[in-house]
């Protein structure tokens, strides 16, 4: 159990500060997942009752986010698009979603983020695949692995990216928290 609040400091403590790059939208998408995703997923019940009062998307279309699991999707606004946050039901698991987010400067601010864990945290690099889809074309996925020696948790945060111009989503990040 310390170990795990160990965990819920390191997380408070993430360092939201982005760097300014040249494709807004990865910023925005950047910042979006580190102040709700990041710095909530050691209590994504208080998350989702601090978004209680915000608007829903309808269940139809939040379920095309949620992959047809029972959950939550919120459209987050921002000045360079409309994000989409999920919080599926049961699951300590955060999701957001891009349509449009440059993938290299998107994968880029996802590694600052996260490559490096805070002590006493050890970060894992656990997958970096490509794979061609048919709706989203060529996406590249990257996982890095938050633990501890001996912990009964981990965080696992994972990173989607897709180039192509015609991608439903071009960038989806989730953070979750995984029992060993």
């Amino acid at each position: 159990m310390l170990k795990f609040l160990a965990l819920v400091a390191a997380i408070g403590g993430i360092n939201t500060c982005i760097a300014a790059e040249t494709d807004d939208p990865a910023n925005a998408f950047a910042k979006i997942y580190s102040s709700l995703c990041l710095r909530n997923l050691p209590n994504l019940e208080a998350l989702r009752v601090k978004l209680a009062p915000m608007p829903k998307l309808p269940p139809e279309k939040a379920a095309l986010f949620l992959a047809n699991a029972p959950g939550d999707a919120w459209p987050v606004p921002d000045k360079q698009g409309t994000f989409v946050l999920t919080l599926p039901t049961g699951k300590n698991l955060c999701a957001l979603h891009a349509r449009r987010a440059d993938a290299n400067i998107t994968t880029r601010l996802f590694k600052a983020l996260v490559a490096n864990a805070p002590a006493p945290f050890s970060a894992e690099l656990v997958r970096d695949d490509q794979k061609q889809t048919g709706a989203n074309g060529m996406t590249h996925t990257l996982s890095y692995q938050w633990s501890v020696p001996n912990g009964a948790r981990k965080m696992l945060f994972t990173l989607t990216t897709a180039t192509s111009d015609t991608a439903n989503i071009q960038a989806l990040g989730t953070a979750a928290v995984i029992s060993q």
